[in-house]
């Protein structure tokens, strides 16, 4: 269920180098014939060695290729840059703004600024500097409750954030995962589910190398993460909230990209996230998610930035940002402008 795929070069004539390759979901109707999704009320069957089984099936691969003289590319068996991301990986990190933030801290992590892991990876991108963007869509299906009402539905009313949770559609229950890891089960980890949705960095070419979830980008059912320098250098990020009748977005970093690789490692954490206004005459207007501005206050729930980057979704609802037919993906163009595919809205 490859979603993405991204090539970073290794060599001047591009016959070597990484593939960047999202593996968004399972079906586990198909992994396990027997089991799963047959049985959705239960997951009848679905055991842990099951769910990690179907867990490290998640993620993204970096795979190093290399192409012969005859034209023909093959994998790299044992290539130093290989490896894998899943949501098993224990080295990852938070920054920006949401990083350490009081509604980021959980059980395992009380300082807010650790993640393990990363799931739904849809589509992404790839930075000027060769860095790879995963971006996380559907994450809300993968929590679990064991706290239903009487029609069987997920009872949120004894969470604190009962309402955000509804606008991401927190918990899904798609898959078993919050039976056997609490860190998937909202009753047990009620902040966990804000530490997903989010855009997430890697470095294809140091294996070694910590993911970065960029928390500046905002948090939504990201779909892609394209990118494009503006034409003072600055970067700008183009992303769409895969969903019906959610919005188009796009970041702008404050520095400017640079030649220097290293140097260009901190414009993913600091910069402004805006949210798209599409009016009749055909203009757009794009609104600043900054705490502060217009309704983003504490009175409307905001009480910092991280605030508004955590619901980037009620922020945006609050400025009046244009619903959408379900915006996949951006192309921009390199001159300003920008082509934004829409899936469908069958509602």
């Amino acid at each position: 269920n490859n979603d993405y795929i991204g090539f970073v070069p290794l060599s001047a004539d591009g016959s070597r180098g990484l593939l960047c390759v999202n593996h968004e979901y399972t079906n586990e109707e198909v992994m396990f014939p027997a089991l799963g999704r047959q049985d959705r009320a239960g997951f009848a069957g679905m055991t842990q060695a099951l769910v990690d089984i179907e867990m490290a099936a998640h993620g993204g691969s970096v795979v190093e290729v290399v192409r012969d003289d005859t034209g023909k590319w093959a994998a790299v068996r044992g290539g130093k840059m290989n490896r894998r991301i899943t949501p098993l990986t224990t080295a990852m990190t938070l920054d920006g703004p949401a990083a350490g933030h009081r509604r980021m801290q959980t059980n395992d992590d009380p300082t807010g600024v650790n993640v393990m892991g990363t799931f739904n990876n849809c589509a992404g991108g790839l930075t000027p500097w060769g860095t790879w963007l995963m971006a996380e869509e559907n994450f809300h299906g993968y929590f679990w409750t064991d706290v239903l009402d009487a029609k069987g539905k997920p009872d949120l009313s004894s969470h604190a954030d009962a309402k955000q949770m509804k606008r991401y559609g927190i918990p899904g229950m798609w898959y078993a995962w919050g039976q056997h890891h609490d860190r998937f089960n909202i009753d047990v980890e009620p902040n966990m589910p804000n530490k997903y949705g989010w855009v997430v960095e890697v470095d294809p070419m140091d294996p070694t190398s910590t993911p970065v979830k960029h928390t500046a980008l905002g948090r939504f059912r990201h779909e892609g993460a394209e990118t494009t320098v503006s034409t003072d250098g600055k970067l700008v990020v183009y992303m769409g909230d895969d969903n019906r009748f959610d919005y188009q977005y796009k970041y702008v970093s404050n520095g400017s990209v640079s030649e220097d690789r290293a140097a260009n490692a901190g414009l993913l954490s600091d910069g402004t996230l805006y949210v798209a206004r599409f009016d009749e005459d055909g203009s757009v207007t794009w609104m600043p998610l900054v705490h502060g501005t217009g309704p983003l206050t504490a009175e409307n729930g905001f009480n910092d930035q991280g605030d508004v980057l955590i619901d980037t979704r009620l922020a945006a609802d609050l400025l009046g940002a244009t619903p959408m037919d379900r915006p996949e993906d951006a192309q921009p163009r390199g001159d300003g402008t920008a082509y934004i595919m829409l899936t469908n809205n069958n509602k």
